[in-house]
Parts: C-alpha cells; structure tokens; sequence
C-alpha cells in the first residue's frame, strides 16, 4: 500500500466528511419536505396539480382580456413566423397583414387568420375596454373558428404539413375549462 503525504491524506479526509454532510443535508431536506406537506397518495397529487392548473388556465383567461388587438397581432405575427421558420422557411410561402388579417400564401392557395375583438373606450377615464378575443382560420373551404391561439397554430401547423384531419388533442391534455 502507498503511503500518502500527510497534506493529501487530510485532504482526502476532508472531502469524505463533506461528501458524507452532503448526503446527510440531502436526506434532511428530503425529510423536512415530507414533513411540511405530508406523505399523500398519487390520486391527492393529481388533484393538487389540477387545482394548480385551473387556476393558472385562469389567470390566463384574465390576461388574454387584458391584451389589446395590436399585442395579440404581433403575438400572432410572430407565432406564424415562427411556424414558417421551423419548417425551414418554405419556398412560396409569404406572410403579409393590414388591419386585425393575416395573410399567409402558399403555392397551393392562401390562408387568412383574423382576430375578431371588440375594443372600447371609456369617456371619463380614457382606459380601454378588450373584450374576448376570438381567432377565424379561412382558406381552402375551411372557416374554423378558434377560442385561443394555440388551437389555432396547432390546426394550422397541421394544414401546412399535409394533414387533411387534425387528430384530436389527448383526453388528459385537453382544455379543461370552457370559454
């Protein structure tokens, strides 16, 4: 056996006590979280997730009425483009808008995206009142209307791949909440 120098043999020791104090803080912290909250079942958990996600499906409802008719066409603009982007920016394909339309061509025809919002202005206090915001795709026979934008860019993601059916979303990914 070697004999190690006696600097190299306290550092050795000193790493196995802080290796050794990491796993007894890890086992700590590990303990002390199952303290606070309990050892529950997966069925309890589940529902403390859903809770969680409906109140943040929500809160997301809430701020999408926030948003003025500008936001959400530049929003859109720069989903489209992204989509446009991730496909590696298709020969043929031009995005264009004026007013609350978007205009995709293709080379096989054109889509046209519009935002159907009403917007109103309160007389005393000048502050702007955005009512729901609702989404038409038309194009090629088609008129789908869409409550959000990500129904909306996962129909058309679908369309632009060649899909002539959108499979349905998964039962536990589904939209819980109605609008």
């Amino acid at each position: 056996m070697v004999k190690l120098p006696v600097k190299a043999e306290a550092m050795s020791m000193i790493l196995e006590w802080a290796a050794a104090g990491a796993v007894i803080l890890a086992g700590l912290i590990f303990c002390v979280r199952i303290m606070r909250r309990g050892i529950t079942t997966l069925d309890e958990d589940r529902v403390q997730y859903l809770e969680r996600i409906h109140a943040e499906e929500r809160q997301l409802d809430e701020d999408r009425k926030n948003i003025s008719l500008d936001e959400h066409l530049h929003v859109l603009h720069a989903a489209v483009a992204d989509l446009l982007r991730l496909a590696g920016n298709p020969p043929g394909h031009a995005l264009t808008g004026h007013g609350s339309t978007l205009v995709l061509r293709t080379p096989e025809g054109e889509w046209r995206i519009e935002l159907i919002m009403r917007e109103r202005t309160l007389r005393r206090t000048h502050k702007v009142l955005h009512g729901r915001s609702r989404w038409l795709l038309s194009g090629f026979g088609r008129n789908e209307h869409f409550e959000d934008l990500a129904g909306l860019m996962c129909n058309l993601n679908a369309y632009l791949h060649g899909d002539k059916l959108v499979p349905p979303e998964p039962a536990h990914l589904a939209r819980r909440l109605n609008h």
